[in-house]
């Protein structure tokens, strides 16, 4: 069993967009990639003094959210990561000054 991860970006527009992120052979891995996506986006749309509040919102807005799928039987948004949790957790971090991703520092 493989894992698919799909980036849903202009998803409050009538034209959203689906953006093949990759192929994983573990979800571990998979989420992973996920993660990498949003902490992206936000590092990049974060400037100094921008509060956590302001972040998410733009993050829900703008940003791509990440769906993992099972090849064998395409389950939607697999059980074991939730891009909006994650999302506002990492706009806490890095508001807080925090902005290495939890994985970078296992490094």
């Amino acid at each position: 069993m493989a894992y698919i991860v799909e980036g849903l970006s202009k998803h409050n527009q009538p034209s959203s967009q689906v953006r093949h992120i990759g192929n994983f052979k573990t979800l571990p891995i998979a989420i992973a990639a996920s993660k990498r996506v949003i902490d992206q986006f936000l590092l990049r749309e974060y400037s100094p003094g921008t509060t956590a509040k302001v972040l998410f919102a733009v993050y829900q807005n703008l940003g791509e959210f990440p769906y993992i799928f099972r090849d064998d039987d395409k389950t939607f948004n697999v059980h074991g990561f939730n891009h909006f949790q994650y999302a506002l957790e990492r706009c806490h971090e890095i508001c807080e000054g925090k902005k290495a991703p939890p994985s970078e520092k296992m490094k």
